[in-house]
């Protein structure tokens, strides 16, 4: 009898644990850890990411998992303006920008499941600081004249790269932007093309900052900033174009 006793416990005994330290998750691809919380009928649904339609079908603040999504947003930066040869002087260079476009996931699209890599366009305009240009043969010359500008303008087409490196929302994200400018150049009547370049890093669709530049003849520009989405930063954007406007900036 006490024979069978035991080997009826050593029956409904529970198997070991496994040996080896417990798995963890992330932060590069990894979904987010599952519940520790059971469910009969299982774990409850994903929420949708904010600000969407259709389930993330859509938008209107970027997400590690939408389908597609807006691109909105207000840059601040400052960096330096090269100026090639003897038609002008480096100076320190500041520009606020507005910035919009579109992404989408088509690999995510194709295959009914999440993956990191996203695609669109952007454009922008942004208005900065002027130059100091010698509208002379070369400096010091008799001919010399050096004027100055009060701001410089430019446009700005591209296509983004993104990469996300998490499932998680407001997930942080790598982007890479190639595209062309076209801006007003020294004191040169008229409009000039360029190549426009730019490497940022963002957390969700709120905010980031970025290292771009844009390259045209005889001009360069270089900027480091920070951005943000337009719906928080509405208010400061507001007054900040009171301000410009006051100040005659925005002429």
């Amino acid at each position: 009898m006490t024979t069978a006793v035991l080997l009826l416990a050593l029956v409904q005994a529970p198997a070991p644990a496994p040996s080896g330290p417990t798995p963890e998750h992330g932060p590069f691809f990894a979904p987010e850890a599952a519940t520790e919380s059971h469910f009969s009928s299982g774990p409850p649904p994903a929420a949708p990411p904010r600000f969407s339609v259709g389930k993330g079908a859509f938008c209107f603040v970027e997400d590690a998992k939408c389908s597609s999504a807006l691109i909105a947003s207000v840059d601040v930066g400052i960096g330096i303006n090269g100026i090639a040869g003897d038609r002008g002087v480096d100076l320190p260079y500041a520009h606020y920008n507005f910035r919009g476009g579109f992404t989408v996931r088509p690999l995510q699209l194709a295959r009914k499941r999440w993956n990191p890599w996203s695609v669109g366009v952007v454009a922008s305009w942004s208005r900065g600081t002027g130059v100091a240009a010698n509208t002379g043969s070369v400096v010091d010359a008799p001919d010399e004249v050096v004027q100055t500008t009060p701001h410089t303008s430019a446009y700005r087409f591209g296509l983004v790269n993104q990469l996300w490196l998490s499932q998680k929302r407001n997930a942080f994200h790598v982007d890479l932007t190639v595209g062309v400018v076209r801006s007003s150049v020294l004191t040169y009547t008229g409009w000039y093309n360029g190549t426009h370049l730019e490497v940022a890093a963002g957390w969700g669709g709120w905010g980031g900052f970025f290292v771009s530049g844009d390259f045209l003849d005889g001009d360069s520009r270089v900027i480091t900033g920070f951005r943000a989405h337009a719906i928080p930063a509405l208010p400061a954007i507001g007054l900040v174009l009171l301000g410009l406007l006051a100040g005659g900036a925005m002429q």
